[in-house]
């Protein structure tokens, strides 16, 4: 494991890095008084927010449960201070008070480095302390090649999308993966990720959570039309967005026979320089139109529940769309070998079209056509996220807790 891990991560950055490494390793839990008078049989859990507001649903929930086992103490790792206020939010809205969430130490030292990795390396020692660590994103498990005495690593996938990068091949270095459904859970196994033992399905998180929160309904549109929601992914090499966006924004603005959400993957335009942002934030200036790109409501689902018909890609959030049936249509390149391709499985759940003239004709067709699409969105849903009837936040909580007291 080390060995592949030293190839994977250290050709570029190992002299700052193992420097970073030995300089947070003197750090401890201890220091900051982060056992609140608790004895030795305490077992605290650490889950880890390294990689944006984007992923809190997918994690937070859980320490509402965790937090009421006896004998376990929960801690929410954050890099700042607009990410401890999220998770407060967040948790406040399941019914949960006064969580402890710390922010991590900085380091200035290695300034070209990752944001992530300097958080991740210069706070080893905290790591170390746990009893387990929890994590959405897979840049942790370079904490393998920097130590041999790390907690078991615990793994929650943000999304489940069907792109082939959703099993990247670093999820093999985590000690347990907590997956939605049957589908990832089959698939990862079969490209040697995970193993029948350490891999298992709990249900969707953060659909479950969100269907626990209060939920104010946003009035964005002055006049009742269908609503469309237009979800590009921000990958260059996927995303419908550097063809189709403008296309699709410009379209919209003309036909007032829909209302128009364009709420894109908060990463799609988070380096956008200002100029892009305003350009694409001026189409807000038409009454059917809606830009979001990159607020908390466009993570928070609830655009994906406010909207009648999805227009999008690649992106995981169709599957947060679809809590209901409802009316799909994915727009792509022509070229793309769709069928029968497992990374592109979502697309069955509606039309596929490769320009912005056939998805403004598949839009005039959608409702009346949804009945031949039903049944595959309910069993690919099913299969992507678990039984809708399970507690997922208490499936989880309930492995966490069996792993750290084996």
């Amino acid at each position: 494991m080390r060995n592949s891990l030293e190839t994977l991560y250290s050709s570029v950055w190992k002299p700052s890095i193992s420097l970073l490494a030995a300089f947070g390793s003197k750090m401890t839990l201890s220091s900051e008084s982060a056992y609140k008078n608790m004895s030795m049989d305490v077992k605290n859990i650490g889950l880890l927010l390294v990689g944006g507001h984007h992923h809190i649903l997918h994690l937070v929930p859980i320490a509402l449960e965790l937090h009421v086992i006896n004998n376990l103490h929960v801690i929410i790792f954050v890099r700042d201070e607009s990410e401890k206020i999220l998770c407060e939010d967040a948790l406040h809205k399941l019914g949960m008070e006064n969580p402890d969430i710390r922010i991590g130490r900085k380091n200035k030292i290695c300034k070209h480095m990752s944001p992530k990795l300097t958080f991740l390396l210069f706070n080893l020692n905290i790591w170390k302390n746990l009893d387990a660590l929890i994590t959405v994103e897979r840049t942790s498990t370079i904490l393998r090649y920097f130590s041999n005495n790390l907690p078991p690593l615990i793994h929650i996938p943000h999304g489940v999308g069907d792109r082939a990068r959703s099993y990247d091949k670093r999820i093999r270095h985590f000690d347990t993966v907590l997956v939605a459904g049957q589908k990832d859970k089959t698939r990862m196994i079969e490209l040697g990720l995970v193993n029948e033992e350490n891999c298992k399905v709990t249900g969707y998180i953060k659909s479950h959570a969100v269907k626990n929160m209060p939920h104010n309904v946003p009035n964005l549109f002055k006049e009742k039309r269908p609503i469309v929601i237009y979800s590009p992914h921000f990958c260059k090499d996927l995303s419908s967005w550097k063809i189709f966006g403008q296309g699709l924004l410009k379209e919209f603005s003309c036909n007032l026979d829909y209302n128009f959400i364009f709420a894109p993957h908060v990463r799609l335009f988070a380096n956008a320089g200002n100029a892009l942002r305003a350009q694409i934030q001026s189409y807000s200036e038409f009454e059917n139109i809606h830009v979001d790109l990159g607020s908390q409501a466009s993570t928070d689902m609830t655009y994906t529940r406010l909207a009648d018909i999805y227009l999008g890609d690649v992106s995981s959030q169709v599957y947060e769309f679809l809590d209901v049936p409802k009316p799909c249509i994915f727009v792509g390149r022509e070229n793309i070998q769709w069928r029968d391709n497992p990374d592109y499985a979502h697309w069955n759940y509606g039309v596929v079209c490769n320009s912005v003239a056939d998805v403004m004709s598949a839009l005039k067709k959608a409702s009346d056509e949804h009945h031949l699409y039903i049944d595959r969105q309910v069993s690919g849903c099913l299969s992507a996220k678990g039984d809708p009837n399970w507690d997922p936040i208490k499936k989880a909580a309930k492995i966490v807790h069996s792993l750290v007291t084996a």
